[in-house]
């Protein structure tokens, strides 16, 4: 329950920090392909006051959100080291028993020929 709730607001302050962002001008941000001037029309004179404390506000929100996802994994246990099913190793059974076909067979086996050339 608390963790969902931590994951929505983490997504919400994302997406609004990524769009404070963009919007502060500088170095080409989105304030530009607006025209500059709607930033200023929207926050007033003091916008880029204005932005500043938006995103210093939401990233301290991030960071708290942040942080709560550590302390939450690490009271849920969720590593993913504890989420590996343990599997021991199949222990093989010893090889069967095979007949002694030599025993069996009672019968002598003939010796080689003697196959060198005579001199």
């Amino acid at each position: 329950m608390i963790y969902g709730l931590v994951l929505v607001v983490h997504i919400i302050v994302s997406l609004i920090l990524i769009g404070v962002i963009l919007l502060q001008g500088g170095r080409g941000g989105l304030s530009e392909a607006l025209g500059g001037a709607a930033v200023q029309s929207l926050f007033g004179g003091g916008a880029a006051t204005v932005l500043t404390r938006i995103t210093a506000f939401c990233a301290g929100i991030f960071v708290m959100t942040c942080l709560s996802f550590a302390y939450l994994s690490t009271v849920r246990g969720r590593s993913v080291i504890e989420q590996v099913p343990i599997t021991l190793p199949e222990v093989l059974p010893p090889p069967a028993q095979q007949p002694d076909h030599a025993a069996e067979s009672q019968t002598p086996t003939a010796a080689p020929s003697d196959t060198s050339p005579s001199p």
